[in-house]
């Protein structure tokens, strides 16, 4: 059982534009793809798996060499443009989640 932990996790998705709601990208689906992840981390936590930490790919949209900007992976929206960085709904979910160490739904 030795020591390890989640380096690179998370969805890159094409064109997340077209989930802007309010001025603001609404990106249930890397809600619900990142809740999962660490529900079934917590099952193996608690069976006994020796996991001492959990890291997303990228904690904003950046730069891959497969996809340029075409993908977007993070929590924090990046305009190419201007670098304005706007939270998604995802960096919203996961702010709280760290602060209260509870997975709600």
């Amino acid at each position: 059982n030795i020591e390890s932990f989640i380096s690179e996790n998370g969805m890159g998705v094409e064109n997340e534009k077209r989930f802007i709601e309010n001025g603001e990208i609404n990106d249930v689906y890397r809600i619900d793809f990142v809740k999962s992840h660490l529900i079934w981390l917590n099952k193996a936590i608690q069976e006994g798996a020796n996991c001492t930490g959990y890291h997303m790919w990228t904690f904003m949209d950046n730069w891959s060499w497969m996809n340029a900007y075409k993908n977007r992976y993070g929590f924090v929206s990046v305009n190419i443009e201007n670098g304005e960085r706007t939270i998604k709904q995802s960096g919203k979910w996961f702010k709280e989640l760290a602060s209260s160490n509870e997975i709600i739904d």
